[in-house]
């Protein structure tokens, strides 16, 4: 490490974040020990606000392909942050939503493909997939023992509470959880 980059770097419990990509000059960090959002956009707008003061979050419509996000306390608003493509607004509300667990890249997502780097960093994280376990079925019914190994990743039940957790990371929309658990539902 340089003289520079011992300078530039960024503390372990500053987590920071580009809504709509390097090249929009919109960034926001939070400081998980203080609770602090500091949000610097286009032109000169500046906001700080702690994440105990949120009440809620307005994003409003400005026109039919651009919003404004209104940080709002409990009888004031914190913050008024820049007028944004609905994207970028979306990935921004839910990042500040999520205190910084939530976090899609916003050029994969000009690609088509919706990407939410927080997920692919926990799963990263997680290290290599467990293998599946087995359940044993004892048949009963000729007073012998056999045994039919049955892969739990074929349980229903399992891959709904694993899609329950793919929505919590805000990896799969509500539409997609409910379409996917009603098929399994339906295999039971």
């Amino acid at each position: 490490m340089g003289l520079f980059d011992w300078f530039t770097q960024t503390p372990d419990h500053i987590i920071s974040y580009a809504p709509g990509g390097h090249t929009l000059q919109v960034k926001i960090t939070y400081n998980t020990k203080t609770g602090l959002f500091t949000y610097r956009g286009r032109y000169g707008t500046r906001a700080k606000f702690y994440d105990t003061d949120i009440d809620h979050i307005d994003n409003k419509e400005v026109s039919r392909t651009h919003r404004v996000l209104l940080i709002q306390g409990r009888d004031t608003c914190l913050a008024t942050l820049d007028v944004l493509t609905n994207l970028v607004n979306e990935n921004l509300q839910a990042w500040i939503e999520s205190r910084g667990s939530v976090a899609y890249d916003y050029d994969q997502q000009q690609r088509g493909l919706w990407v939410n780097t927080a997920a692919v960093k926990a799963a990263i994280d997680a290290g290599p997939p467990v293998e599946t376990s087995t359940i044993e079925v004892e048949d009963t019914s000729e007073n012998t023992t056999t045994s039919d190994v049955v892969p739990a990743l074929n349980d229903p039940i399992l891959r709904i509470k694993q899609l329950k957790e793919l929505l919590d990371m805000g990896a799969i929309t509500d539409e997609e959880f409910q379409q996917k658990k009603e098929e399994l539902l339906n295999k039971i």
